[in-house]
C-alpha cells in the first residue's frame, strides 16, 4: 500500500462526493428517493461498462468467469449494503436536510467501517488514530448539527428532522460497512483487483437487488414513471449527481482503499462537510459563522493527527 497515494485518492474521492451531494438532493425532491436511486444505478452500470471496455477490456470480459466468483460475492454484499440499502437512506435524509446538515451525518462511517475492517479484515489503528477519529468528529459535526443551523432547515413535506438524521444514521454505517466489504472483495489470496471492473460488478449487483426488491413489491411503474416523464425537470440533476457520485466518487473511493486502511479512508471522506461548506459559500452564498470556521479548524486537525498516528505515538511514546 502506497499511503500518499491513497490519501491523494481520498481527498479527490472527498471532493467528488462533495459536488454531487447538490444535485442529488435537488434530484431526490423533484423524482423521489426511490426513483432517483434506481436510476442513477443504472446510469453508473452503463458509465462504468463503457469505462471498462475502452481502458480495461480483457480484464472486464474476464471476471464473468468462475474465478470471479469470491469477488462477486463481497462486492455484491458491498453493493447491496452500501448502495442498495445505505444510499436509499441518504436520499431520503438529503430530501429532509439540506447538503450541508445531512452531509455531516457522514462523519458517523469512520466508526462502523473501524469495527467492521477490524472483524473482517484484521485492520486495526492506535489511540492516537481513534483520537483523530474522534476529533474529526467533533469537529464537523459543530459545523453543521447546532441548533441555529437545524432551524435553517425548511419543510418541505418530505419528514421531521429527527427522521433525517436517523436515515442519515442508517446511511452512515451502512456505506461504512459497504466500503469493508469493498475491499475484501478487491483483495483476495495474492490478486489484488482493479478499481474499475470492482466499481462494475458492485454497482450491477445493487441494481439488480433493488430491482428485484421493487418488482416483487409492485412498485416498478412508479419508479420508472417519474424518468419517463422528467419529473420536474429531475432529470438532469441525476444525471449530474451520477456523474461526481456512483461513477467518479465511488471508483476513487476503491483507489482510496487499495493504498489506506479503510478506517483512515472513510475519515478523510468525512471531512465532506468541509468541503460542502464552501462549496455552498459558492452556489449559495452562504456565509461561514465562526463555529463552523472552528469546525472545520479542529476536523481537518483530527484528520491531520489520524495520516500521522504512527510518527506521533513514536514522538509520545519513545
Amino acid at each position: 500500500m502506497n499511503q500518499s497515494t491513497g490519501i491523494f485518492f481520498a481527498l479527490l474521492t472527498m471532493l467528488s462526493w462533495s459536488i454531487c451531494i447538490f444535485p442529488f438532493t435537488q434530484a431526490a425532491r423533484r423524482l423521489g428517493s426511490n426513483t432517483l436511486n434506481h436510476f442513477r444505478l443504472l446510469l453508473a452500470i452503463i458509465f462504468f461498462a463503457i469505462a471498462n471496455l475502452v481502458f480495461n477490456r480483457e480484464v472486464f470480459i474476464s471476471i464473468f468467469s468462475f474465478s470471479y466468483s469470491y469477488s462477486w460475492l463481497w462486492l455484491g454484499l458491498s453493493g447491496i449494503v452500501g448502495l442498495t440499502i445505505g444510499d436509499f437512506f441518504a436520499f431520503k435524509m438529503y430530501a429532509i436536510l439540506n447538503p450541508r446538515t445531512g452531509s455531516v451525518l457522514t462523519t458517523l462511517s469512520p466508526a462502523a467501517t473501524l469495527i467492521s475492517g477490524f472483524l473482517l479484515l484484521g485492520e486495526t489503528i492506535n489511540g492516537v488514530g481513534i483520537f483523530g477519529m474522534i476529533l474529526t468528529m467533533i469537529g464537523v459535526m459543530s459545523i453543521s448539527l447546532g441548533r441555529v443551523e437545524r432551524d435553517k432547515i425548511p419543510d418541505r413535506g418530505h419528514g421531521s428532522i429527527f427522521a433525517g438524521i436517523v436515515f442519515g444514521v442508517l446511511s452512515a454505517i451502512c456505506q461504512g460497512v459497504g466500503l469493508v466489504l469493498s475491499k475484501k472483495g478487491m483483495m483476495h489470496d495474492t490478486m489484488v483487483f482493479s478499481p474499475l471492473p470492482a466499481s462494475f460488478i458492485r454497482i450491477t449487483i445493487a441494481f439488480l437487488s433493488l430491482l428485484i426488491f421493487t418488482v416483487v413489491q409492485g412498485n416498478l411503474g412508479t419508479i420508472v414513471w417519474p424518468i419517463f416523464r422528467n419529473q420536474n425537470g429531475g432529470i438532469k440533476f441525476a444525471i449530474a449527481g451520477t456523474i461526481f457520485g456512483p461513477f467518479l466518487g465511488m471508483c476513487l473511493s476503491l483507489f482510496t482503499i487499495s493504498n489506506l486502511d479503510v478506517s483512515v479512508g472513510q475519515t478523510i471522506f468525512s471531512i465532506m462537510p468541509v468541503s460542502a461548506l464552501l462549496i455552498s459559500m459558492v452556489l449559495y452564498k452562504e456565509k461561514i459563522t465562526l463555529r463552523s470556521f472552528y469546525g472545520m479548524i479542529v476536523a481537518i486537525g483530527g484528520v491531520m493527527i489520524l495520516i500521522w498516528r504512527l510518527q506521533i505515538s513514536s514522538l509520545i511514546f519513545s
